[in-house]
Protein backbone atom coordinates (compact mmCIF):
# COMPACT_ATOMS: atom_id res chain seq x y z
CA UNK A 1 0.00 0.00 0.00
CA UNK A 2 2.73 2.45 0.76
CA UNK A 3 2.85 6.10 2.30
CA UNK A 4 -0.54 7.00 2.39
CA UNK A 5 0.36 10.82 2.22
CA UNK A 6 2.00 10.22 -1.39
CA UNK A 7 -1.10 7.85 -3.21
CA UNK A 8 -3.17 11.34 -3.94
CA UNK A 9 -0.35 13.53 -5.07
CA UNK A 10 -2.82 15.54 -7.35
CA UNK A 11 -5.41 15.69 -4.05
CA UNK A 12 -2.89 16.86 -1.79
CA UNK A 13 -1.29 19.44 -4.20
CA UNK A 14 -4.99 21.00 -4.93
CA UNK A 15 -5.84 20.94 -1.45
CA UNK A 16 -2.50 22.78 -0.16
CA UNK A 17 -2.89 25.33 -3.02
CA UNK A 18 -6.27 26.01 -1.72
CA UNK A 19 -4.98 26.55 1.95
CA UNK A 20 -2.58 28.71 0.63
CA UNK A 21 -4.77 30.70 -1.86
CA UNK A 22 -7.26 31.45 1.73
CA UNK A 23 -4.13 33.08 3.74
CA UNK A 24 -5.58 31.02 6.94
CA UNK A 25 -3.73 31.44 10.17
CA UNK A 26 -2.34 28.07 11.60
CA UNK A 27 -5.11 25.76 13.13
CA UNK A 28 -3.34 24.48 15.81
CA UNK A 29 -1.76 28.14 17.20
CA UNK A 30 -3.95 30.48 15.54
CA UNK A 31 -1.19 32.54 14.52
CA UNK A 32 -0.59 34.16 11.09
CA UNK A 33 1.14 31.95 8.62
CA UNK A 34 4.39 33.59 6.54
CA UNK A 35 3.16 31.75 3.16
CA UNK A 36 6.39 32.94 1.31
CA UNK A 37 8.80 31.12 3.89
CA UNK A 38 10.04 27.40 2.39
CA UNK A 39 11.01 24.29 3.91
CA UNK A 40 13.00 23.19 6.52
CA UNK A 41 10.96 27.03 8.65
CA UNK A 42 9.27 25.78 11.29
CA UNK A 43 7.16 28.21 10.99
CA UNK A 44 6.56 27.88 7.12
CA UNK A 45 3.00 26.47 5.79
CA UNK A 46 2.37 22.78 5.58
CA UNK A 47 -1.29 21.20 4.97
CA UNK A 48 -2.35 19.03 8.20
CA UNK A 49 -4.83 16.06 8.53
CA UNK A 50 -7.21 16.73 11.42
CA UNK A 51 -7.36 13.07 11.83
CA UNK A 52 -4.17 11.68 10.91
CA UNK A 53 -4.03 9.14 7.55
CA UNK A 54 -2.47 6.44 9.89
CA UNK A 55 -5.62 7.00 12.19
CA UNK A 56 -8.41 6.68 9.70
CA UNK A 57 -8.37 10.18 7.78
CA UNK A 58 -9.19 10.97 4.79
CA UNK A 59 -7.40 13.61 2.54
CA UNK A 60 -10.48 15.60 2.82
CA UNK A 61 -10.44 19.63 3.07
CA UNK A 62 -12.79 18.99 6.18
CA UNK A 63 -10.18 17.36 7.11
CA UNK A 64 -7.03 19.65 6.86
CA UNK A 65 -5.98 22.40 7.89
CA UNK A 66 -3.19 24.96 7.60
CA UNK A 67 -0.54 24.37 9.99
CA UNK A 68 3.29 25.82 11.17
CA UNK A 69 5.44 22.86 10.38
CA UNK A 70 6.52 22.97 13.83
CA UNK A 71 3.09 23.39 15.06
CA UNK A 72 2.83 20.38 12.75
CA UNK A 73 5.53 18.41 13.80
CA UNK A 74 3.95 18.65 17.52
CA UNK A 75 0.37 17.48 16.74
CA UNK A 76 2.05 14.01 14.86
CA UNK A 77 -0.98 11.70 15.07
CA UNK A 78 -2.15 13.15 17.98
CA UNK A 79 -5.76 14.87 18.26
CA UNK A 80 -5.93 18.37 17.22
CA UNK A 81 -7.18 19.80 21.02
CA UNK A 82 -4.00 17.66 22.49
CA UNK A 83 -1.91 19.48 20.05
CA UNK A 84 -3.62 23.32 20.47
CA UNK A 85 -2.67 22.46 24.18
CA UNK A 86 0.79 20.67 23.87
CA UNK A 87 1.96 23.91 21.43
CA UNK A 88 0.74 26.70 24.01
CA UNK A 89 2.69 25.23 27.09
CA UNK A 90 5.27 25.19 24.69
CA UNK A 91 5.01 28.79 23.69
CA UNK A 92 4.33 29.81 27.29
CA UNK A 93 7.14 28.14 28.11
CA UNK A 94 9.43 29.54 25.75
CA UNK A 95 10.24 26.11 24.26
CA UNK A 96 8.80 26.98 20.37
CA UNK A 97 11.79 28.23 17.93
CA UNK A 98 12.62 31.62 16.90
CA UNK A 99 10.55 33.79 14.25
CA UNK A 100 13.66 35.80 12.76
CA UNK A 101 12.59 38.73 11.67
CA UNK A 102 14.05 38.70 8.00
CA UNK A 103 16.98 40.97 7.57
CA UNK A 104 16.55 44.04 5.07
CA UNK A 105 19.44 45.39 4.13
CA UNK A 106 19.15 49.20 2.62
CA UNK A 107 21.19 50.09 -0.71
CA UNK A 108 24.72 50.26 0.03
CA UNK A 109 26.15 53.57 -1.07
CA UNK A 110 29.60 54.19 -2.49
CA UNK A 111 31.18 56.05 1.03
CA UNK A 112 29.98 53.10 2.46
CA UNK A 113 32.66 50.83 1.57
CA UNK A 114 35.27 53.21 2.34
CA UNK A 115 34.13 53.72 5.80
CA UNK A 116 33.51 57.20 5.15
CA UNK A 117 29.01 57.26 6.44
CA UNK A 118 28.33 59.65 3.84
Amino acid sequence: MGNLRYSNGYRRRRERERWRHMRADCYICHRPIDYELKAPHPYSFVVDETIALARGGTLTHDNSGPAHRWCNAIKGTHSLAWARERVAQLITQGKAPQRIAPVSAGPIRCSDWFGGGE
